[in-house]
């Protein structure tokens, strides 16, 4: 197996169940348990919380049940990939909805665990394939004008020109690398949406940032030092979009190790 570490947190009311998962789950050097929880709300928050790469999480709970935590945990972290665990098939369907890497019946094996974690880092080796020929895609092809409205009228400009996205109300300024600043008459997502680049990364809810640009990611301050023009500009990046692109092995090398 693939000998990158693997987190790994598990919610379940049963401490015999949570046990008996932890035992298998040690059976593979690369996977760590970095938390347990009975409690499926506090587990939720935790999740949320330090953002692990696995939620194994049982369905039927008192407090709180695992649909209901899968649903609150997809809405606040895209980066953690759930395991539905549960004794009963018939949550099987609904489960479905929240698209899980996988769904494991109660009592299952130690073989049914080493499928899941081969799934993960499938999935995993997949997507990171997938990005880098997207960016290799991209730097071989000419950059397109394109035409975006401001509120004086219409800027016309390249891609790769384009340093950094954020959000102003109901609007976006957008950075140039010349130094000048354009206020695009559309909101955030839109206008990323509209310039669909590969070298546009979220870095927050309110920025997007052109990684040909970015000069280096401090991981202890949590922010992302932009360079052009002579200039150096300092943006924030929430800790979702920082462990996402850490997973992507993006560039360049992450400072604050």
């Amino acid at each position: 197996m693939d000998s990158t570490n693997i987190s790994a947190f598990i919610i379940d009311d049963e401490p015999e169940a949570i046990q008996l998962l932890e035992m298998f789950l040690r059976l593979f050097p690369n996977v760590i348990v970095i938390g347990k929880e009975t409690q499926s709300k506090k587990g939720m928050e935790l999740v949320n919380q330090i953002l692990p790469d696995l939620v194994f999480l049982d369905i039927d709970m008192p407090d709180m049940n695992g649909l209901q935590v899968a649903n609150q945990i997809h809405a606040e972290n895209f980066y953690s990939e759930i395991v539905f665990t549960t004794a009963h098939p018939k949550y099987g369907y609904d489960a479905i909805d929240f698209q899980p890497l996988d769904f494991l019946i109660k009592p299952f094996s130690v073989e049914d665990v080493e499928t899941v974690i081969h799934k993960y880092q499938k999935n995993a080796e997949k997507k990171k394939y997938l990005r880098k020929v997207d960016l290799f895609i991209h730097s071989q092809s000419n950059s397109p004008k394109i035409k975006l409205p401001t509120i004086n009228g219409v800027l016309i400009t390249e891609i790769k020109d384009i340093v950094l996205l954020k959000a102003k109300a109901n609007n976006c300024n957008l950075y140039l690398k010349d130094g000048t600043i354009e206020t695009i008459t559309r909101n955030l997502n839109n206008l990323a949406e509209t310039i669909n680049s590969q070298t546009l990364f979220k870095i927050s809810r309110s920025s997007y940032i052109n990684l040909k640009y970015l000069k280096k990611v401090d991981k202890k301050n949590l922010k992302c030092m932009i360079s052009f023009n002579q200039s150096v500009l300092e943006e924030d990046i929430t800790k979702s979009n920082l462990l996402h692109f850490e997973k992507l092995e993006l560039f360049p090398p992450l400072q604050g190790q």
